[in-house]
């Protein structure tokens, strides 16, 4: 893939699983890593920059399970207009009738991964699943956020069809 895919184009039956073409991936100094999301919908141009902090703790579930996870804040950040597309297209797929205008700057995610290594893409693909907590009647929801850097693919998966109003209100900038 080498250019923006229509982002339903993997969509499962009653849910929608974005995907997007990695346009930009970049590591700072500090290890904060930048990915810009670019997809198409309905013929315009949607996206966003997925940005993963660099501090990412491993967390041990126990000493009988094997299996470690990673545990930081994902943010994801409004490129201007492509991203109030992405929005809107959120909202229209969704069903949620919310009618955003502008995506907020940034909206921080807590992420925990279920496979794969964060702190190094090019390794292999990363699953996170993102914590929406905005505290306390403001919402609380969950998404997954699929990274595959060697294949140019980000995806944006949903969790749950009950998290849909929730997950374009955290976004949206009112």
């Amino acid at each position: 893939m080498d250019k923006p895919p229509e982002v339903t184009s993997e969509s499962g039956e009653g849910f929608h699983d974005l995907v997007f073409y990695i346009q930009d991936y970049k590591k700072l100094a500090d290890g904060t890593q930048t990915i810009r999301a670019a997809g198409i919908y309905k013929g315009q141009k949607i996206g966003l920059d997925v940005v993963l902090s660099a501090n990412w703790k491993a967390v041990s579930l126990g000493k009988d399970i094997p299996l470690v996870t990673y545990q930081s804040v994902v943010t994801y950040r409004s490129i201007g207009a492509e991203s109030d597309s992405f929005l809107k297209t959120l909202d229209e797929l969704y069903g949620t009738k919310l009618n955003p205008k502008t995506m907020k700057a940034e909206t921080h995610f807590t992420g925990i991964t279920l496979g794969g290594d964060p702190r190094d893409l090019a390794k292999e693909p990363v699953k996170i699943k993102l914590f929406y907590e905005a505290g306390g009647d403001d919402g609380y929801a969950e998404l997954f956020t699929n990274i595959e850097l060697a294949a140019h693919k980000i995806y944006i998966n949903e969790k749950d069809e009950d998290y849909r109003t929730m997950v374009v209100k955290a976004l949206n900038a009112q």
